[in-house]
């Protein structure tokens, strides 16, 4: 068991360091990304923009007759005792 344990904890380290240089040539040799060139030979056209939204209008529903909404108050409940309040259990341990 020992000599099991001892080879899978070498393959597991030979495979680690292995998929890591591998990892690392692969991004070593990936291609580039474009850096722009400088602003003075080349001359960047502006970005679009958009027309701005009509505002929204919640006066009506679009049949001519307006809804009013109105906000009632919950009703009283009664009290809830604090939580710390309450007798706590204690024990006479260190």
């Amino acid at each position: 068991m020992k000599l099991f344990k001892l080879g899978l904890r070498i393959w597991i380290a030979i495979t680690s360091v292995g998929t890591f240089m591998v990892g690392w040539i692969m991004i070593a040799h990936a291609p580039k990304p474009v850096q722009p060139a400088s602003s003075s030979s080349v001359s960047v056209a502006p970005l679009p923009t958009l027309a701005p939204l009509a505002p929204l209008n919640f006066s009506n529903n679009g049949a001519g007759q307006s809804q009013s909404f109105t906000i009632q108050q919950a009703p009283a409940q009664a009290p809830i005792q604090n939580f710390f309040s309450q007798p706590s259990f204690r024990t006479s341990g260190s």
